[in-house]
């Protein structure tokens, strides 16, 4: 079931407004939050690549989600919240790790082998990024800041050249 709160289909965002969607554990609805994403995204008015970095590393962190959640509860869907700050959007992805020890957190990738660039991409995409296991659940915390496309700043080359 995918369910959305405190949202109106209007122009303009509230700072301090939360969107919350909450979908099953199942691949096919990581679409539905990246859409989900892009329609926030484009009512704070965000541009077009900054979107486009949103909606990624936000799939990104719904799929690791999804694929590396605790199978023993499978049943336990993905929760992503959204709140909206005066200088940006502040997005949690959240999963049940009941029963599972705590994921360990991968290093620089191994580009010879394929799978393994998540959090990669989701730290070179977005402005901050934290982990947190906190009460049985995972929790991926990602910012973005708006800013002007002429005056954007992008983090991509930075992590890249490293």
């Amino acid at each position: 079931m995918f369910a959305a709160h405190s949202v109106g289909w209007r122009i303009d965002v509230k700072e301090g407004e939360v969107i919350e969607l909450e979908i099953p554990s199942e691949p096919e609805y990581v679409s539905v939050v990246r859409r989900a994403i892009e329609g926030i995204a484009q009512r704070m008015r965000f541009n077009d690549l900054q979107i486009e970095d949103l909606k990624v590393a936000v799939g990104e962190a719904c799929t690791n989600a999804v694929k590396y959640g605790c199978p023993k509860n499978s049943s336990h869907g993905v929760t992503i919240r959204c709140v909206i700050k005066p200088d940006g959007l502040l997005v949690e992805v959240r999963n049940n790790i009941s029963g599972c020890s705590a994921p360990t957190i991968p290093g620089e990738p191994d580009l010879r082998k394929e799978g393994g660039l998540g959090l990669y991409l989701i730290r070179a995409l977005m402005d901050d990024v934290s982990l947190e296991w906190k009460d049985e659940t995972a929790i991926v915390r990602m910012v973005k800041r708006i800013s002007p496309s002429s005056a954007q700043s992008d983090n991509r080359e930075k992590v890249i050249t490293q």
